[in-house]
Order: structure tokens, then sequence, then C-alpha cells
């Protein structure tokens, strides 16, 4: 059990904070609490008293002041839970993206409560209900660009959320994000399979390299062809296990075979981002794993397609690929050959190459709307 030394409570409502105060005495934290209307003499006292924080913050009438308080508050403790009685995507949206981590909705219940303090609180497996999400970028054809997007995705979400982002190559033989950012890492993902499973977070994030100064940390695939024929469907399952524990968001880009390590990886995944173009033999390929997914009975809103080099005046639009495949295209990334090339040959990311691209903006919009849909996702549960 981690330590925690407060629980800060900032809260202009009397009555939240009492009902508050009452639950976190019954669950045995009578001498830990602190409450305060202020926002300030709240953050006055977090500056004074900065160790093991768990801190509460409510957001109900979407202050400014509330809002601010956030940005203040994650520079001294990652645990914010945001509380409010508006349960509006954009406002609890808009604080999860300044640092909060959780949202309790008004009027809280004890077992809400009880089950994020458990979350904050407890190490190892018990915090397999965070927030953590692995988001696979996946084809079934090569050639179709996603690495290109899983690179850039990652980038950008690390950007936008300014949590730690993994990007993880798991194209096991013939991985190329190394070379896609010009990197030349000092372990791989080999090496954290075999030897960092059961290490502390510090530990097993020096096998990472970190991407220039961005919150985006690069796990590159195994050195040698051998290495990644001695990796299980089980070592995979204990390595998204331990990503877990350390990363908000792991992007995951993957060979586009299907064997036993694709599916557990397919299986394992909170997201699929199925990728194709626009032609009649992708469209084809397409509709066959969608299938597959079917098939293994995969939440409908697990895959979401995304269709790469798209181009406005394609023949095929994206209503007849809706139909054709029963499915709504979740994103379309527009073809831009030149800018890409030049990034790959470059080893940097697009909006390195020309921030303002159309290209570049794709990424970036996709990205925010990853984050928002994830959070989105996590506070449908509370809605009437």
């Amino acid at each position: 059990m981690e330590i925690c030394s407060s629980i800060i409570v900032l809260d202009p409502k009397d009555n939240s904070r009492e009902i508050l105060k009452s639950y976190l005495e019954e669950l045995g934290f009578s001498d830990k609490i602190k409450l305060f209307a202020d926002y300030n003499e709240g953050i006055r006292e977090i500056k004074e008293n900065p160790e093991n924080l768990i801190v509460f913050i409510d957001i109900t009438d979407c202050s400014e002041e509330s809002f601010a308080a956030i940005e203040e508050v994650k520079l001294f403790t990652s645990k914010i839970v945001i509380t409010s009685s508006d349960y509006s995507t954009n406002s609890i949206v808009r604080a999860m993206r300044l640092g909060a981590k959780e949202f309790l909705p008004k009027p809280v219940l004890k077992e809400d409560l009880q089950r994020i303090l458990s979350i904050f609180l407890q190490h190892g497996e018990e915090q397999e209900d965070t927030a953590s999400k692995i988001i696979t970028i996946y084809s079934n054809k090569g050639g179709i660009g996603k690495t290109t997007i899983a690179v850039n995705l990652a980038l950008e979400l690390a950007k936008t959320t300014k949590d730690k982002v993994a990007l993880v190559d798991l194209n096991l033989q013939l991985g190329d994000i190394s070379t896609f950012l010009n990197l030349n890492p000092a372990f791989d993902v080999s090496y954290v399979i075999k030897n960092l499973i059961d290490k502390r977070d510090e530990t097993l994030l020096k096998a990472f390299e970190k991407y220039k100064n961005t919150s985006m940390y690069v796990l590159a695939d195994p050195s040698y062809i051998e290495q990644s024929e001695s990796i299980t469907p089980q070592q995979i399952t204990e390595l998204f296990k331990t990503l877990k524990r350390v990363f908000p968001y792991i992007v995951v880009d993957m060979s586009s075979n299907i064997d036993p390590n694709s599916l557990k990886i397919l299986d394992l995944s909170d997201w699929i981002m199925f990728t194709t173009i626009v032609n009649i033999p992708a469209i084809r390929n397409s509709q066959r794993c969608l299938n597959l997914f079917k098939s293994r009975r995969y939440p409908s809103d697990k895959v979401k397609i995304i269709i790469n080099r798209y181009m406005e005046n394609d023949e095929i639009k994206i209503e007849d690929i809706e139909t054709t495949l029963g499915e709504k295209i979740y994103w379309k990334v527009p073809n831009n050959y030149f800018s890409i090339m030049d990034s790959i040959n470059k080893g940097v990311t697009v909006s390195e190459i020309n921030s303002n691209s159309n290209i570049a903006n794709s990424f970036r919009d996709l990205a925010s709307k990853v984050s928002d849909d994830i959070v989105e996702m996590a506070i449908t549960k509370y809605r009437i």
C-alpha cells in the first residue's frame, strides 16, 4: 500500500465538502483530510506540504479559477480527482487535459470514492482499472502506412495530453520505428520482456528511448530475428500489464501477419485503429479482417477504421466504403506523399517537417479526437 500523507479537498460548497469528509472518515482517512472552500488557500497548503497528496477539485461551476487550480496542483501531484454535478463532456475533457486523472460525479457515492482511492493507493495488477489505453495501429496488408500513423499519432498524443506515451514496436521481425525516428536505442522489447517485467517503474523507463524533449518514449523491436522468435503470447500479456502500470497511453505498431503473437496483441488492445487505403483490393482485404474481428467477438467500439492517403477526388467515396464494410470511418489521413517521404528520410515526424501542413494538422486533430473520445468513454457510465 502506497503512503498518502494528505487528502486535500478544494470545493466552495459546504455540503459537498462535508459529504466527502464523512465518506473519507468512514474509509479510515480521518487524520489525513484537509478541506478548503477557497482554491487559493488550498493551493498554498499544497505548496507548503507537497508530498504524497491526493487532491479533489470541484469544477461544477466551470470557473476559470477551478481549471487554473488543476494546472497548479499538477506541479505537485498527478493524483487529481475532479468532482462535478455537471456531467457535460467539454468541461471534463478540459479538466483531464489540464492534468486531472479521475472524475467523481456528484452526488458522490461511497463506492465510487473507494474505487478511486484504491486506484491511487494500490500497486501492480490492481491498477488494471486505470485509464491506461493500448491503441494498436494495424493493417492486414503491408505498405498501407501504419508505422507512419503510429509514430505521428504517438507524438501528437504526447503533445496534446502532456502525459507519458509509450510507442512500442511489436512488428517483431521487421520493425521500422527506430528508422522512422532516427534512433539507435540501447534496449529493445526483447530485453524488457526478459529482464524488466518485475522491476520498478524508474528502471523500466530507462529501457525506453525518450524522443527529444517530449513525453513520448520509444521501445524498439528486437535487434535480431532469432530474439523475436522466442517471444510468446504470455510474455506479451506480461509486457502490456507492465506498460499499463507506467504509461497512460500505449501506441503499438505491429506486423500484418496473423499468428499467435499478433492475435494476442489485438485481443489485449483497448482500441484497434485498423488502417486501409481507398482501392478495391484494400477494401476487400479490410472486409476479411473485420470478419476476423467479429469472429473474435470484439466490442463494436474497439475497432476504429482509418483511411490513409485519402484524396477528396477519389472515385470511391467514403460513403461507398462505409456501406461495403458496414462500419463508419473514424478518421481520414490526407495524402501528402512529399511530406511523408521527407519526414521518413530525415528521421523525424511530419510536424517537424512542416507543422502547418495538412497532414501535420490531421495527426494533431486525430490525437485530440482520440484523447477526447477516451475521456468521454470513461465518463459515459456517469451520465443520467
